[in-house]
């Protein structure tokens, strides 16, 4: 019996990936833990390894495919004794096949996608359909559940979607439009990857939050001093300390003290899932576009650790190697453009979480001091909020408790937080 593996459930709200690129073919022998596939999903681009070793038999999907959670990927025989595994999905056969006949990859899949359909893998009874066909059917204000699929697996199309649309009278069936006349020069850029994936988050992000924005100034002068020493003293060990771990330390101490801000919405269900660990998420820029690497146990790190990891994940998103268990399921996320930071800025909310802390660039400022005009090095952050589940006071007060934090850095090693 072949091993299926199966696409893992890559992280918090994920429940399908784009199939950006296969590392291996068909009789390619791989080892455990050889990289497989590249997939994108609405968090990140990441590479699935190799669970087991073995040799591959056959690949289920294609490059630009979008396979959801738990359905298979590829098809393995493995090294060694046969093992227990999920059987194979059965494939569709024409009358006197042979008992292996050739199947079209369009056949296999679709035969995944009724099997899984079939079992209902996520028990959500959600409709079948790739990210693009749900935006479509958003901005023609069709309810994707209740339009009838026509595509392989019960998956909707955009077709399905457009025919609804006109059905309810809310839009006219799509037709071929004519090339846009020429204006000078254009480049057209398909908006797909990573920068799809974004625009998707942002949009249903700004859907569903109620997002308001709190700022506030922040003295930062012993902030950089202490970040100053610290840089010098580790410059030695090859660790490269920026201000962001201080950052992330302060977020921490903060949402000890106002965990409604360290939770996710369950619209659904209509419940704040209040999280009793720190998993804070940090917006890294790549040539693709935003992505969220997390850091796991803020809380039990030192400012040095936090050094070290922030490097190595900001360096494995920008050369597309995050792996799954470098992103998603964030608690809190902090988003900073360094020394592009500008004033200050109005962050959006990184679903399904309920707040996001920017913090922006540090400049000298004249400032009063004891009624005196003295140049201190100056910051604003703004933390958005979910005014759902947060209030104004909270987020307030929380800010607060950040800023006391940044501009008084022993509190972080007194509390070790």
């Amino acid at each position: 019996m072949a091993y299926q593996f199966l696409l893992p459930d890559i992280g918090e709200g994920v429940v399908e990936a784009e199939i950006l690129k296969w590392f291996v073919q068909a009789g390619d022998a791989v080892a455990e833990d050889q990289p497989l596939a590249e997939v994108m999903t609405d968090k990140a681009t990441v590479t699935i390894p190799s669970p087991k070793r073995g040799r591959v038999t056959r690949l289920l999907w294609k490059q630009g495919d979008v396979a959801r959670v738990h359905q298979p990927l590829l098809e393995m025989e493995l090294d060694g004794a046969t093992p227990e595994v999920a059987p194979v999905v059965p494939l569709p056969r024409t009358a006197g096949a042979s008992p292996t006949p050739a199947v079209p990859a369009s056949d296999v899949r679709a035969a995944i996608a009724q099997a899984v359909e079939r079992a209902g893998p996520t028990g959500s009874g959600r409709a079948l359909a790739t990210p693009a066909v749900r935006a479509l059917a958003r901005e023609l204000g069709v309810d994707i559940q209740r339009v009838p699929p026509t595509g392989p697996g019960g998956r909707v199309t955009k077709d399905d979607v457009r025919a609804r649309a006109g059905a309810n009278g809310s839009a006219g069936p799509a037709l071929p439009s004519a090339p846009e006349a020429v204006r000078g020069d254009v480049e057209v850029v398909p908006v797909r990857g990573l920068r799809r994936r974004i625009a998707e988050k942002m949009a249903l992000s700004k859907r569903t939050a109620a997002h308001f924005t709190f700022v506030e100034q922040v003295d930062a002068t012993e902030l950089v001093a202490t970040k100053e020493r610290m840089a010098r003293s580790a410059a030695g060990t090859g660790v490269k300390v920026t201000f962001l771990p201080f950052i992330l330390k302060a977020a921490v101490a903060a949402l000890r003290k106002f965990p409604q801000l360290n939770a996710t919405f369950d619209e659904a269900r209509g419940e704040i899932h209040r999280k009793r660990w720190y998993d804070l998420g940090f917006a890294a820029a790549t040539d693709q576009g935003l992505t969220v690497p997390v850091i796991r146990h803020v809380d039990r790190r030192s400012i040095a650790d936090l050094a070290r990891e922030i490097e190595r994940l900001g360096a494995d998103s920008r050369a597309g190697r995050l792996r799954p268990e470098d992103v998603g399921n964030s608690t809190f996320t902090v988003t900073s453009l360094g020394a592009l930071g500008g004033m200050f800025a109005t962050p959006v909310i990184n679903h399904p979480e309920v707040a996001i802390l920017g913090v922006h660039r540090i400049r000298p400022t004249p400032v009063v001091r004891d009624g005196l005009v003295v140049v201190r090095d100056v910051m604003y952050v703004s933390l958005t909020s979910d005014h759902r589940v947060v209030d104004g006071s909270e987020a307030a007060a929380f800010t607060y408790e950040v800023i006391r934090h940044l501009e008084d850095p022993s509190l972080l090693f007194l509390h070790s937080v």
